[in-house]
Formats: structure tokens, C-alpha cells, sequence
């Protein structure tokens, strides 16, 4: 009997050494398989990181219910699709430099090859005292040219890198118009042109006056540019709910269908015979848009061809 005791005692003892080494095998196996499932996210986070050093985008699903994997996946998608549209941008605006690079050479060459002409004439053709004198003003003309498309492009271009900041006051906007008018009152004038103001309360509103001023007589110069001798310019000033409305129209040659959509293009200008004849580098449309959308506004265009145009500019109360 003590024999059969002495067995069992013996067997239970190594049936127990047998169990604690399965034990031990397990919690081994159980740390193996984690520290190798931690190496494989570690893998997927590595792979995230080469997808978006390419700019590849990546949904969240690497990480699906996984914790602060699945975060790292999320902040890695963001931060992709962020990069992508920086580079989106970068590379629009190095398209943007590329073709105001293109457009300012083409907008001086011409001046220049006829300022070139001019002089070359003068110091070689046996010429008389009245030609040498036309071609003289000529010359006058195109450098008037170069210094007015000089100026423009400077305050263009200092616009679009945010070197000109805006200086928005509260102020009266019909003082603001009627020192515009003044400013254009002498070209008017030439032409027999009258501009018509409809009689209007007293509005203020917050706006940058000198900018605003500009804006305004960029349009009213094009409406007496391409008015026949004469005719009318009419103004009316109308206040909206959340908008200054200030039309002006006039009956000058009108601008086609296919052209409204570019009006306010930078360096556009129509293909009629009226237009390329006469001075301009199609800077100034551009430049009011500009500057009435860096104070919240806008302008619109309609016009029949032949009739006349209507130019809208909003302003925001």
C-alpha cells in the first residue's frame, strides 16, 4: 500500500513538471506572436511613410480597429492629402509665374521693336523735319506705353504675393466715387462725353478709398475709351442688404459673347479692330477684380455687342 501511495505521489509530481513547462511555452508563444504582430504594424507604418514620401494617397483600412495604429494610419492620410494639395498649389502657382513671365514679355516686346523701328529710322533714313517729328511723338507714345504697363505690372504683381495690404476705413462712397470721376472728368471731357450720376443718399461703408478709387477708374476709362464722341456714361449707386451696388453703362461697342467670360483675364484684350488700335495691355479689368475681391467684393460684366456694356461692382457693407 505504501508502495501504490509512493507511486501516485511520484506521478503527480511529474505530471506537474510536465504542465509548468507547457504554461511557460504558452505565455512564450503568447509574447512571440504579439511582438511579431507589433513588427508587422511596424512594417504597415513604414509602408505608410514610403506611400507618402511618393504622394500616393491611402484610405484608414491598414489599421481598422486597431487603436493607435489606426490613428497613425488617419494622421498619415490627412497628412498626405495635405502635401498632395501644397503640391497641387505649388505647382499652379509656378504655372501661374510661367505664364505672367510669358505674357509681360510679349507685352513689351511690342512697345520695344517699335520704339527700335522709330530710332533706327531716324539715325539712318534722310528724313525731313516734320517726319523726324512724327516719329518722335511715335516714340514718345511707346514709352508712354512701357512706363504705364511698368507701373501696372508692378502694382499686379504685388497684389498676388500680398505686398499691398488693403487699408479698409469706414468712409463715404459717394465721396469715394466723386473723386473718381474727377480723376477721369479731363479724358471725358475730350470726348464730349457726360457722366451721369443718379442723385444718391450718403452711404459709408468699410472700404480701402485709394484701391477702391482705382478699381472704378479702370472701368470708367474702357467705357469713355470705347465710347463713340458724345455719348453718355450713366452711374447708379444702389444699396443691397450685404452690398454696395454701383453699375455703370454705357453704349460704347459692346463686348461678344465669347469674349465675357475673359474680360477680367489678366492681359486681355478684345480682337476687334477698336480694340487693338487703341492704347491698353488689358491689365486694368484684371487689376479691379483683384482688388474688389480682396475687400469681400466683386464685379460682373453684360453687354450686347454694338449696344454697349453694363459693368457691376459690389462692394460689401
Amino acid at each position: 500500500l505504501l508502495h501504490y501511495y509512493n507511486l501516485r505521489d511520484r506521478q503527480n509530481e511529474v505530471e506537474k513538471e510536465e504542465i509548468r513547462p507547457l504554461g511557460e511555452k504558452s505565455n512564450i508563444l503568447v509574447l512571440v506572436n504579439k511582438f511579431l504582430s507589433f513588427i508587422s504594424k511596424l512594417e504597415k507604418v513604414s509602408l505608410l511613410i514610403d506611400k507618402t514620401m511618393d504622394g500616393e494617397e491611402f484610405g484608414n483600412s491598414e489599421f481598422e480597429d486597431e487603436g493607435i495604429f489606426s490613428r497613425i494610419g488617419s494622421q498619415f492620410s490627412q497628412m498626405t492629402r495635405r502635401l498632395n494639395m501644397n503640391l497641387k498649389d505649388l505647382n499652379s502657382e509656378k504655372e501661374n509665374v510661367k505664364s505672367l513671365v510669358t505674357d509681360i514679355s510679349h507685352q513689351i516686346k511690342t512697345p520695344l521693336a517699335s520704339i527700335k523701328l522709330f530710332n533706327t529710322i531716324l539715325l539712318e533714313e534722310n528724313i525731313s523735319k516734320q517726319e523726324e517729328q512724327e516719329f518722335l511723338e511715335k516714340t514718345k507714345e511707346e514709352v508712354n506705353k512701357l512706363e504705364w504697363l511698368a507701373s501696372s505690372l508692378i502694382k499686379v504683381s504685388r497684389m498676388e504675393v500680398g505686398l499691398i495690404e488693403l487699408n479698409k476705413e469706414n468712409g463715404s462712397i459717394e465721396q469715394t466715387l466723386r473723386e473718381t470721376i474727377n480723376s477721369v472728368y479731363l479724358k471725358a471731357l475730350e470726348k464730349d462725353i457726360d457722366i451721369n450720376v443718379e442723385q444718391i443718399t450718403d452711404i459709408n461703408i468699410n472700404h480701402d478709398q485709394k484701391w477702391t478709387k482705382e478699381a472704378i477708374v479702370n472701368v470708367l476709362e474702357n467705357a469713355i475709351k470705347y465710347l463713340k464722341q458724345g455719348g453718355p456714361v450713366n452711374i447708379n449707386i444702389e444699396k443691397l442688404e450685404t452690398y454696395i451696388k454701383i453699375d455703370i453703362e454705357d453704349s460704347g461697342i459692346g463686348i461678344p459673347n465669347n469674349e465675357l467670360g475673359k474680360v477680367f483675364n489678366r492681359f486681355f484684350r478684345g480682337s476687334s479692330d477698336i480694340v487693338r488700335n487703341s492704347e491698353g495691355s488689358g491689365i486694368g479689368l484684371y487689376l479691379t477684380r483683384k482688388i474688389l475681391e480682396e475687400q469681400g467684393g466683386n464685379i460682373i460684366v453684360s453687354s450686347t455687342q454694338g449696344q454697349g456694356s453694363k459693368f457691376t461692382i459690389l462692394i460689401t457693407i
